[in-house]
């Protein structure tokens, strides 16, 4: 049976399939770096799979959108081999797999197949609210991924290469980082928007998993996040305009508003910012639970029943997302203040993503010098 490479199970995308790594191509850059940009691709291509999702109508739409992402993303990556792209209710060739299905996302290297068989709707939380229209690029993050799948079989794992030791959480980092590359380039030539990309970033960490201790272990969803993120700094720089953004780190974008009242005359500058933030509290809360549940298995209940526990523990899961806030900024005293967050003013040293002190530097210097500034 050949390998199945696709989205982990916990999420409820994938059937569960074996992962066999057939060999690779020698990568054709040294490892660590990211790979060379790549020019088979065109701004106005991407521009037009763009127009199809915002202007296109009726039946069929997310065949045919996806049938487009699947031809850009051929000559985005100038792969030697096209993969066949298959829906639910189409025939495969590989893998074991004879009929696409709900929910199925993968890539298939024996017969060189990608399934896009999903409802992210009723499959991730991230989706859940969102328009047809806007799930069309959570899908198009989905297949980029399984491409990305097919690009480490013929030219590297790249960074993620891991040495003589192979390992899934390898491969699916590897393929996320991928991703980041491609969404990097649609949101430096303007195709997409910050708000897009966020959204991509919001289910990669959603599809990460803590089954560590199992072979088909994808990579903790802070992992696949910085897989991402590493792929998105390939091709956008910090500092870059991105339309009204700008790239303030690879967690965090800003752009200005406007300034009323006292501010507007003196030193306070408002900015709409985007910051990737991680909310422990009921990942602690359920590991928390879970813990004394399995003492009070292994205490009073069977061995299997102890077992079973024993497995479950360390996997309450966190919740990662790019938060909308508002950053209020104070140019002459060089102290900022984030909305909706439990904290008044404080220092630009004290700003954990480094966000205000980017800002600061990059629109009022004399923040710089001013007390508590880094």
């Amino acid at each position: 049976m050949g390998a199945v490479l696709g989205w982990q199970r916990p999420a409820g995308l994938v059937a569960a399939l074996a992962l066999l790594l057939p060999p690779l191509r020698a990568q054709p850059w040294a490892p660590g770096q990211e790979p060379p940009p790549l020019p088979s691709a065109t701004p106005a291509e991407a521009r037009a799979l763009e127009s199809l999702r915002r202007s296109d109508s009726g039946p069929q739409l997310r065949r045919r959108y996806l049938d487009a992402a699947h031809a850009l993303l051929q000559r985005f990556w100038a792969t030697r081999q096209q993969p066949r792209l298959l829906l639910a209710g189409d025939a495969a060739q590989g893998c074991g797999v004879r009929e696409v299905r709900e929910p199925m996302a993968y890539y298939c290297p024996a017969s060189n197949e990608i399934a896009m068989a999903i409802n992210l709707r009723r499959s991730v939380r991230s989706a859940r609210g969102r328009s047809d229209r806007e799930l069309l690029l959570l899908d198009l993050a989905v297949l980029a991924h399984e491409w990305g799948h097919h690009v480490n079989r013929e030219q590297g794992r790249g960074p993620y290469s891991g040495g003589m030791g192979f390992t899934v959480r390898q491969e699916e980092l590897a393929a996320d980082w991928r991703t980041g590359t491609f969404w990097g380039w649609l949101l430096s030539h303007g195709v997409v928007g910050v708000d897009d990309f966020t959204q991509t970033a919001n289910l990669l960490f959603e599809m990460g998993d803590y089954e560590r201790i199992t072979p088909q272990h994808h990579g903790y969803p802070k992992d696949r996040f910085e897989a991402l993120t590493r792929g998105l700094a390939s091709q956008v720089a910090v500092g870059q305009r991105l339309g009204a953004w700008s790239v303030d780190s690879r967690e965090a974008f800003s752009r200005p508003l406007p300034t009323t009242g006292a501010g507007a005359a003196g030193s306070q500058r408002v900015y709409a910012v985007r910051r990737f933030e991680i909310d422990r509290s009921k990942q602690i809360a359920t590991n928390l639970i879970g813990g004394l549940l399995g003492a009070a298995s292994c205490v009073w209940g069977s061995q299997q029943q102890c077992l079973g526990m024993a497995l479950e523990q360390g996997k309450g899961r966190a919740e990662g997302t790019y938060t909308s806030r508002t950053l209020t900024l104070d140019c002459a005293s060089g102290r900022f203040d984030i909305s909706d967050d439990d904290y008044g003013p404080q220092p630009l040293s004290r700003d954990g993503k480094g966000q205000a002190a980017v800002i600061a530097a990059r629109d009022c210097p004399a923040a710089a010098a001013a007390p508590g500034a880094p």
